[in-house]
C-alpha cells in the first residue's frame, strides 16, 4: 500500500525539482511563417509560368525553412521523436525535399513537388501543434556517477542502461504518441537525472500512477 500511495503523488513531491524546457516560439515561428512566402511563390511561378527556371530554388527553400523551424522546437527536448506524429512531420518534410531534388532532375512531376510542399507544411504545423500544447511534464533530481537505477521499481520500462548517461537510460511507451523518459544531463552543479513526459495535452491531467515508478527510490539513490 505505502508504494501505492507514492506513485499516486507527483515527483515534485519526491524531492523531484519540476523544470521548464519550452521551444522559444520565435525561433521556430519566425522560420516556418519565412517559408510559406516561397512556398506560395512556387503556385504563383507556376500559374504565371514567369521565373520558372527559379521554382525549385523556391520550393526547396521553403521546406528548408520548415526544418528549420521544426528544429528550433524540437532540440529542447531529448527523444521528442519517439512520438510517432512529431516524426511523421520531419518525414514528409525530408521526403518534400527530396521530392524537389527529383523535380531538379525532371525525375518527378513539378505538380507533385509543389503537392509534396504543402504536404509538408501541413504535417509540420500538425507537430509543432502537437509540441507546443505538451504540458511540459519535466522534473530532476541530482544524481551520483556511482548510482544505478532502481530497476525493481520500475514496472514496465524499457531500461536501456541502469548507469548514467546522457542518451535515454530508460523509456515506457503509454502510446504511439505519449511516452516516458529517463536520461541523464550535466548541470553546473553536477550530475542529474530527468524524467521527462512527453505527449500529454496542458488540457490534460496527468495520472503518475501510470510511470509505475517508486519515485521514493530515485531520492533515497541519490542521497
Amino acid at each position: 500500500m505505502p508504494m501505492a500511495r507514492a506513485r499516486d503523488k507527483s515527483p515534485g513531491e519526491y524531492g523531484w525539482q519540476k523544470i521548464e524546457l519550452k521551444p522559444n516560439p520565435g525561433s521556430v515561428l519566425l522560420p516556418l511563417s519565412w517559408g510559406m512566402l516561397p512556398l506560395v511563390l512556387t503556385v504563383i511561378v507556376y500559374l504565371t509560368e514567369t521565373g520558372i527556371q527559379f521554382i525549385n530554388f523556391l520550393g526547396a527553400g521553403a521546406v528548408i525553412l520548415m526544418l528549420i523551424g521544426g528544429i528550433g522546437a524540437v532540440s529542447t527536448r531529448q527523444g521528442i521523436f519517439n512520438s510517432q506524429r512529431v516524426g511523421l512531420g520531419f518525414f514528409f518534410s525530408c521526403l518534400s525535399l527530396f521530392a524537389w531534388l527529383m523535380v531538379a532532375n525532371n525525375n518527378f512531376q513539378l505538380e507533385l513537388g509543389i503537392l509534396s510542399s504543402f504536404l509538408a507544411f501541413a504535417m509540420i504545423y500538425r507537430s509543432l501543434d502537437f509540441i507546443f500544447k505538451d504540458a511540459n511534464l519535466i522534473y530532476q533530481t541530482n544524481w551520483d556517477v556511482k548510482s544505478r537505477l532502481p530497476v525493481d521499481s520500475m514496472q514496465a520500462w524499457d531500461v536501456r542502461s541502469r548507469r548514467f548517461s546522457q542518451n535515454t537510460m530508460a523509456l515506457k511507451r503509454f502510446d504511439k504518441d505519449s511516452f516516458a523518459q529517463i536520461y541523464g544531463v550535466r548541470t553546473k552543479h553536477g550530475l542529474a537525472l530527468r524524467l521527462d513526459i512527453f505527449g500529454i495535452s496542458m488540457d490534460e491531467r496527468f495520472d503518475f500512477r501510470k510511470l509505475g515508478l517508486d519515485l521514493a527510490m530515485f531520492v533515497v539513490e541519490d542521497e
